[in-house]
């Protein structure tokens, strides 16, 4: 009799069983479908190059030069150029991962008006550069910018490099490579893995990644002075990155946090003032202070 019992139960058991089963591995089977479109698309989502771009002087920069150089891979790339006022350094700027040198014009025109020089790469398939962008592409076009400097008899060791959210991490990959006066960083990552695993957070992003520009393992190994600037209110790349890499970083060294700030709202005057006072006007009076 209880045999005759246990036979629905174990029908039942067995048809849970297969459910449970098909329903694992239809779970399986979309999550591999996102890993797979993550992995495939994942360069569509970390750049976004926009190739409409105008000459400088159409954006007011009069004096800018708008060239073509050949990145270190042979692929022509976009370059803007603008010496410097007597006395003052050239800024090698790397911008960050959407739009193009276009957007950055306040930026530049802020920079010029103070007397520095620009050195500004736009990176493979941005603006007018022909390519596709990549962490390989980046790099070569970073170092092209830096031949480029030293071709025009400028020394990187009196030259100051910017980097800007992605360029960030293409600003300390390169001060690791060449000697600068300054390094400023203005938004910066630990590494893309690092943000990316923060918003894919359950994907095996060191696995899926393909461009991970990393600083936290190289920011100890610039032997520069190092500005670092961040907002509270940055929902792009959280201000705790900038934080965790000035604690790694060596001396000289500063971070400013603004509060109420966000990725990219911030008053170019006031963090170019003070890039000047850290880099240029703090340098000049060291001797002042020691006597």
């Amino acid at each position: 009799m209880f045999a005759i019992f246990r036979l629905p139960i174990i029908y039942l058991y067995i048809r849970m069983r297969k459910h449970l089963l098909r329903t694992f591995l239809l779970f399986i089977c979309i999550y591999l479908v996102i890993a797979g479109w993550v992995y495939f698309n994942q360069r569509s989502l970390l750049y976004f190059p926009d190739v409409d771009v105008k000459a400088p002087s159409e954006y007011g920069l009069l004096n800018m030069q708008d060239l073509t150089i050949k990145s270190l891979d042979g692929t022509n790339i976009q370059l803007w150029y603008q010496e410097p006022k007597d006395g003052m350094p050239v800024v090698l700027y790397l911008h960050g991962n959407s739009y193009n040198l276009g957007q950055r014009v306040h930026r530049f025109q802020e920079l010029t008006d103070m007397g520095y020089g620009i050195i500004a790469p736009s990176y493979h398939g941005f603006g007018k550069s022909e390519g596709k962008p990549s962490r390989k592409a980046i790099l070569s076009d970073a170092r092209a910018a830096v031949k480029f400097l030293q071709d025009n008899g400028y020394s990187s060791e009196k030259s100051i490099v910017i980097g800007e959210s992605l360029g960030s991490g293409v600003a300390v990959a390169i001060a690791n490579e060449f000697q600068f006066a300054g390094v400023f960083l203005i938004t910066p990552y630990t590494s893309i893995a690092n943000r990316a695993q923060e918003i894919y957070w359950y994907l095996p992003v060191s696995i899926l990644i393909k461009d991970n520009f990393i600083s936290y393992d190289k920011i100890d190994k610039i032997n520069a002075p190092l500005l670092i600037i961040h907002g509270t209110k940055d929902d792009i790349i959280p201000h705790s990155h900038s934080e965790e890499l000035i604690d790694l970083a060596n001396e000289p060294k500063k971070l400013i946090i603004y509060e109420g700030k966000g990725h990219s709202n911030f008053d170019n005057r006031e963090i170019f003032k003070e890039l000047t006072r850290y880099f240029i006007e703090d340098k000049e009076s060291e001797p002042e202070k020691q006597q």
